[in-house]
Formats: C-alpha cells, structure tokens, sequence
C-alpha cells in the first residue's frame, strides 16, 4: 500500500460512492487506473467498501463491555462465539485490566439488559469479571456498521448458539430476541413480519 492507495481510501471514507472519474482527477490518475487500484486493494483484503448507519438516527442504544477471561482459550472461545452476533459493533481482545472489550447496540434499555443478563458475553464460562457503560449512539463515528437485516436461523437458535425459545426473559416479553432469528419482534431490525409484508407490496 502506497501513498496513492491511502489517498484513494481517504476520498472513499468521506464518500464511498465518489465517482471514479472524480476520484482519478483528485489523484493525478484515469478511472481505469484507480479501478485496478480498488480491485487490488479489495483482492489483498486490505479495503472493503461498506455502508454503515446513522446510530443517532436510529436512537440506537449502546453499551460497552470490558470482560477478563481465565485465560486466552476462554478469549478465542468467546471471540468464536459471538463473531456472527447481529448486535455486534467491535469484539476485540485487549491488555490491561481487562482482557476483551466489545460494543453491542440494542433497540432500547430493556433490551440491552437482557442481552447482558442473560444471552451474553459477561456470562460465559471462563469470565472472571466484567464492568458495562450504557448509552446512546456515539458522537464520533456517527456511521456505525450494523447490518439491519442479517439472516435468519431456519430455527429460533441465535448464531451464537443461545436458543431465544427457551429464553425466560423472551416468553416474559422483557427481550425481542436476537435480529437473527425468526423470533425477533422488536423494531430496529428487520422483522420476519416486516419482511414479509415488503414482499408482497
């Protein structure tokens, strides 16, 4: 990756659908060539060009998670498990008081507390301690990547495994279960309800 290839990236995160045209005549260079460039970067895995949502828009709810695990299998075993999570923002292994730090985004409050108390990371094996801070949206970045309409389970298992059926707090109506299952009522995701009155519209 060269000066020109981070130039190309800068123009593409203020505007991920900047012309290439108008991107060649900011970087000296024709369309053809920044197209090869893109391709390049993309086939390298080095860039990827991806939308991402207004989390204040949306009145997204977030909360941030600092975990210690026993050790670092328990932390590669967690990080394996939730990979796929909808609510998922960043999962990454860190240093310091803790050992894993994740930011998950939910409709309302309601919500995030299940999601903490009962089909989350601070509860599996292996965790020794967690800490959480709730809030809102962040200010900066304002564009998060939540994927508003992941797909579904054949079934009501959750891609990290956690079966929403068999969920107290779901059959309490105190959770919406997980966007990634059939289950799913609430409003931020796309429902299977929603989805299917679109279809026939």
């Amino acid at each position: 990756m060269d000066g020109i290839d981070k130039r190309l990236i800068s123009i593409l995160m203020a505007n991920g659908r900047e012309r290439l045209t108008t991107i060649g005549r900011e970087l000296g260079m024709s369309h053809v060539a920044v197209s090869k460039r893109l391709d390049k970067l993309r086939e390298s895995n080095l860039l990827r060009v991806t939308a991402a949502v207004n989390g204040d828009a949306i009145d997204a709810k977030i909360v941030f998670l600092a975990i210690e695990t026993e050790n670092m299998e328990v932390t590669h075993r967690i990080v394996e498990k939730y990979r796929h999570c909808p609510r998922l923002i960043m999962l990454a292994p860190v240093t310091g008081r803790y050992n894993l730090f994740a930011v998950i985004v939910a409709e309302d409050m309601v919500s995030l507390e299940s999601i903490l108390g009962t089909c989350s990371l601070r509860v599996e094996e292996g965790v020794r301690r967690s800490e959480a801070w709730f809030g809102n949206a962040p200010v900066v970045p304002t564009f998060l990547p939540i994927d508003l309409a992941p797909e579904k389970s054949a079934d009501s298992t959750a891609p990290c495994g956690f079966d929403c059926k068999t969920c107290r707090r779901f059959a309490q109506e105190k959770c919406v279960a997980c966007p990634g299952t059939h289950l799913y009522c609430g409003s931020l995701w796309l429902s299977d309800t929603e989805r299917d009155r679109r279809g026939k519209s």
